[in-house]
Protein backbone atom coordinates (compact mmCIF):
# COMPACT_ATOMS: atom_id res chain seq x y z
CA UNK A 1 0.00 0.00 0.00
CA UNK A 2 1.82 3.28 -1.18
CA UNK A 3 0.79 6.49 0.88
CA UNK A 4 -0.25 9.56 -0.82
CA UNK A 5 1.75 12.84 0.31
CA UNK A 6 -0.94 14.14 1.49
CA UNK A 7 -1.52 10.91 4.38
CA UNK A 8 2.61 11.55 5.21
CA UNK A 9 1.64 15.25 5.91
CA UNK A 10 -1.18 14.38 8.03
CA UNK A 11 0.76 11.62 10.39
CA UNK A 12 4.04 13.89 10.31
CA UNK A 13 3.12 16.96 10.89
CA UNK A 14 1.87 16.61 14.39
CA UNK A 15 5.23 14.30 15.60
CA UNK A 16 7.32 17.24 13.96
CA UNK A 17 5.54 19.67 15.95
CA UNK A 18 5.52 17.92 19.19
CA UNK A 19 9.28 17.71 18.40
CA UNK A 20 9.70 21.26 17.91
CA UNK A 21 7.94 21.74 21.51
CA UNK A 22 9.99 19.95 23.47
CA UNK A 23 13.17 21.19 22.21
CA UNK A 24 12.76 24.97 24.25
CA UNK A 25 12.20 22.46 27.49
CA UNK A 26 15.52 20.27 27.02
CA UNK A 27 18.31 21.66 29.15
CA UNK A 28 21.62 22.97 27.84
CA UNK A 29 24.88 21.13 28.66
CA UNK A 30 25.73 24.43 31.06
CA UNK A 31 22.85 23.85 32.80
CA UNK A 32 22.72 20.58 33.43
CA UNK A 33 26.49 21.12 34.52
CA UNK A 34 25.56 23.99 36.86
CA UNK A 35 22.71 20.87 38.69
CA UNK A 36 25.41 18.61 38.90
CA UNK A 37 28.17 20.69 40.54
CA UNK A 38 25.31 22.01 42.95
CA UNK A 39 24.65 18.59 44.44
CA UNK A 40 28.51 17.17 45.69
CA UNK A 41 28.50 16.97 49.09
CA UNK A 42 30.13 19.31 51.56
CA UNK A 43 30.80 17.91 54.98
CA UNK A 44 32.89 21.33 57.32
CA UNK A 45 32.48 18.07 59.62
CA UNK A 46 33.64 14.48 59.22
CA UNK A 47 30.56 12.85 56.99
CA UNK A 48 29.86 9.00 57.39
CA UNK A 49 29.20 7.87 53.23
CA UNK A 50 28.94 4.11 54.16
CA UNK A 51 29.78 0.44 55.09
CA UNK A 52 31.10 -2.36 53.99
CA UNK A 53 32.01 -5.63 55.11
CA UNK A 54 34.81 -9.09 54.11
CA UNK A 55 35.86 -12.07 55.58
CA UNK A 56 39.80 -12.44 55.54
CA UNK A 57 41.68 -15.19 56.83
CA UNK A 58 41.81 -14.82 60.74
CA UNK A 59 39.56 -11.90 60.88
CA UNK A 60 36.41 -10.11 59.59
CA UNK A 61 36.98 -6.39 58.66
CA UNK A 62 34.13 -4.10 58.34
CA UNK A 63 35.25 -0.62 56.83
CA UNK A 64 33.44 2.88 57.64
CA UNK A 65 34.09 4.76 54.23
CA UNK A 66 34.62 8.98 55.88
CA UNK A 67 35.39 12.27 54.37
CA UNK A 68 37.84 12.83 57.04
CA UNK A 69 39.54 11.63 60.25
CA UNK A 70 37.37 11.47 63.47
CA UNK A 71 37.49 10.94 67.28
CA UNK A 72 36.06 7.33 68.05
CA UNK A 73 35.33 6.32 71.51
CA UNK A 74 34.03 2.12 72.25
CA UNK A 75 32.77 0.30 74.45
CA UNK A 76 31.15 -3.14 74.67
CA UNK A 77 28.60 -5.52 76.64
CA UNK A 78 27.12 -9.21 75.88
CA UNK A 79 23.15 -7.64 75.69
CA UNK A 80 22.93 -5.61 72.76
CA UNK A 81 21.51 -2.90 74.73
CA UNK A 82 21.67 0.36 74.33
CA UNK A 83 20.60 3.84 75.46
CA UNK A 84 19.26 6.44 73.03
CA UNK A 85 18.46 10.23 73.87
CA UNK A 86 14.67 9.24 74.24
CA UNK A 87 16.24 7.26 77.36
CA UNK A 88 13.75 3.92 76.70
CA UNK A 89 16.49 1.13 77.04
CA UNK A 90 16.62 -0.41 73.13
CA UNK A 91 18.29 -4.03 71.34
CA UNK A 92 20.35 -4.23 68.29
CA UNK A 93 18.54 -5.66 65.67
CA UNK A 94 20.68 -8.64 64.73
CA UNK A 95 21.45 -10.72 67.63
CA UNK A 96 24.79 -12.37 68.68
CA UNK A 97 27.20 -13.29 71.38
CA UNK A 98 28.31 -9.86 72.37
CA UNK A 99 28.21 -6.54 70.64
CA UNK A 100 30.55 -3.43 69.96
CA UNK A 101 29.41 0.14 69.83
CA UNK A 102 31.44 2.72 68.44
CA UNK A 103 30.65 6.38 68.80
CA UNK A 104 32.16 9.18 66.52
CA UNK A 105 32.79 12.64 67.59
CA UNK A 106 32.10 15.79 65.28
CA UNK A 107 31.20 13.24 62.46
CA UNK A 108 27.12 13.07 61.14
CA UNK A 109 25.27 11.67 58.06
CA UNK A 110 24.01 14.37 56.94
CA UNK A 111 25.91 17.09 54.73
CA UNK A 112 25.82 20.95 55.18
CA UNK A 113 23.56 21.20 53.28
CA UNK A 114 21.22 18.67 55.18
CA UNK A 115 22.17 16.12 52.53
CA UNK A 116 22.08 12.54 53.90
CA UNK A 117 25.26 11.10 53.10
CA UNK A 118 25.19 7.56 55.02
CA UNK A 119 24.60 4.86 51.35
CA UNK A 120 24.27 2.03 53.01
CA UNK A 121 21.53 0.68 54.24
CA UNK A 122 20.72 1.37 58.55
CA UNK A 123 20.88 -2.13 59.28
CA UNK A 124 22.68 -4.85 57.64
CA UNK A 125 23.27 -8.34 58.74
CA UNK A 126 26.84 -10.71 57.38
CA UNK A 127 26.97 -13.79 57.92
CA UNK A 128 30.53 -13.51 58.56
CA UNK A 129 32.36 -16.16 61.15
CA UNK A 130 32.96 -13.19 63.61
CA UNK A 131 30.74 -10.06 62.34
CA UNK A 132 26.99 -10.81 62.31
CA UNK A 133 25.52 -6.87 61.64
CA UNK A 134 26.15 -3.31 62.02
CA UNK A 135 23.35 -0.81 62.81
CA UNK A 136 23.28 3.02 62.80
CA UNK A 137 22.12 3.98 65.53
CA UNK A 138 19.88 7.03 65.85
CA UNK A 139 20.99 7.66 69.79
CA UNK A 140 21.99 11.28 69.24
CA UNK A 141 20.18 13.92 67.14
CA UNK A 142 23.13 14.04 64.75
CA UNK A 143 22.09 17.25 63.23
CA UNK A 144 23.28 19.45 66.71
CA UNK A 145 25.34 16.98 68.58
CA UNK A 146 27.57 15.92 65.24
CA UNK A 147 27.70 12.15 66.89
CA UNK A 148 26.90 8.98 65.46
CA UNK A 149 26.73 5.64 66.80
CA UNK A 150 27.00 2.26 65.26
CA UNK A 151 26.14 -1.06 66.44
CA UNK A 152 28.37 -4.16 65.80
CA UNK A 153 26.88 -7.41 66.58
CA UNK A 154 29.84 -9.88 66.82
CA UNK A 155 29.75 -13.69 66.84
CA UNK A 156 31.53 -16.18 69.93
CA UNK A 157 34.52 -13.62 69.24
CA UNK A 158 35.30 -10.29 71.17
CA UNK A 159 39.05 -9.47 70.14
CA UNK A 160 39.10 -6.43 67.79
CA UNK A 161 41.28 -3.47 66.64
CA UNK A 162 40.36 -0.11 65.52
CA UNK A 163 42.76 1.93 63.11
CA UNK A 164 41.75 5.01 61.07
CA UNK A 165 43.41 4.98 57.14
CA UNK A 166 43.37 7.29 54.77
CA UNK A 167 43.43 8.62 50.83
CA UNK A 168 40.55 7.38 51.12
CA UNK A 169 39.40 8.31 54.40
CA UNK A 170 38.19 5.24 56.42
CA UNK A 171 37.24 3.83 60.01
CA UNK A 172 38.66 -0.19 60.04
CA UNK A 173 37.60 -2.49 62.86
CA UNK A 174 39.17 -5.76 62.37
CA UNK A 175 37.07 -9.10 64.69
CA UNK A 176 39.34 -11.90 65.03
CA UNK A 177 37.87 -15.27 64.38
Amino acid sequence: MRLTRRALVRIFTPLATVALLSLPVSPTASAAETRTASVTTTCSHTCVLGTRAATHTGYDRLVFDLTSSTQVTTSTNTTGAFTPWSGKTEFLEVRGSSYLFITMEDTDVYDDAGNLTFASPTLQSFNLPALKGVQLLQAFDNRFDKRVEFGITLGPSTSYQIFQLTQPNRLVVDIYQ
